[in-house]
């Protein structure tokens, strides 16, 4: 027995009982114990999210509107990214398994990059910023600390099964927020930020159902289901620190410490 090992020791409680490996479900059962333990108890929680209740109310300003939307409009383009990245690694089964799951991750691709074009299409409308372009170099558009620890998850799942970072993406952060997002398009005041919230219900409702079939097809070893467990448990935990950490940044008043600087074109000219 090594000088650290745990192994002889090891007992097995009701909360690492999950992560054992040995007994494998079947892909219908582990579905259904994925959706019960981690999708929708964190449904029901973001119905609750303070950053939701906020825009629903009158109180909402002008720059807390302009800070979600720039938020969501920078992780969306990285999840996008995240998904083109992905694709290039796929390494088919002797019989073409996951194929079917590039053509559904193509697909997604283009659907996220369209969803951040709606948020910048609200920020135009609204009259928040002058240019697509200013988006890119904005500090409200800049992902919060706890954003890009979600993201950087995420980006990490590259190395894990397919059938994991499937669970990990399109399950645990994708699945819960359709409830958000079909909310959000009804109760938030604003109605321009209102509807770009709302056009995403159906298409976020597939990419769920995009982890769904990958769960219930491929993720069919007890070592795949252990690891799945672990990561939609910890992309659930991340998604709640950034729930909270954006409803503290949206408390700040920072409006006064934008400075408005020459355009970017003509710098550039000065130095040449």
């Amino acid at each position: 027995m090594g000088k650290f090992s745990t192994y002889k020791r090891f007992t097995l409680t009701d909360e690492t009982s999950k992560y054992e490996t040995g007994k494998t479900m079947p892909g219908i059962k582990f579905l259904e114990e994925v959706e019960r333990d981690y999708i929708e108890p964190t449904a029901q929680a973001l119905l609750k999210d303070p950053a939701l209740h906020l825009m629903a109310s009158e109180s909402c300003t002008d720059e807390q509107y302009f800070k979600v939307l720039g938020q969501f409009w920078a992780f969306e383009r990285a999840v996008g990214a995240l998904h083109a990245n992905w694709l290039l690694g796929y390494t088919l089964g002797p019989n073409g398994e996951y194929q079917e799951v590039e053509y559904m991750e193509v697909r997604q691709i283009w659907e996220e990059f369209k969803h951040a074009r709606l948020y910048e299409d609200a920020i135009l409308r609204l009259g928040y910023l002058d240019s697509r372009w200013e988006l890119h170099s904005h500090p409200w558009c800049q992902l919060i600390p706890e954003g890009m620890a979600l993201l950087n998850f995420l980006q990490g799942m590259s190395r894990y099964p397919i059938p994991v970072r499937a669970a990990a993406n399109h399950l645990a952060s994708e699945a819960p927020f359709v409830s958000w997002f079909a909310k959000a398009g009804e109760v938030v005041r604003n109605r321009i930020v209102a509807d770009s919230f709302g056009a995403q219900v159906l298409e976020e409702t597939c990419h769920a159902n995009i982890g769904r079939y990958v769960v219930m097809k491929y993720a069919d070893t007890s070592e795949i289901q252990a690891m799945t467990r672990w990561a939609c448990q910890m992309v659930l935990k991340y998604t709640q620190q950034f729930g909270m950490a954006l409803y503290d940044y949206l408390q700040k008043q920072e409006a006064d410490q934008l400075q408005i600087v020459e355009r970017w074109h003509r710098r550039r000219s000065r130095k040449r």
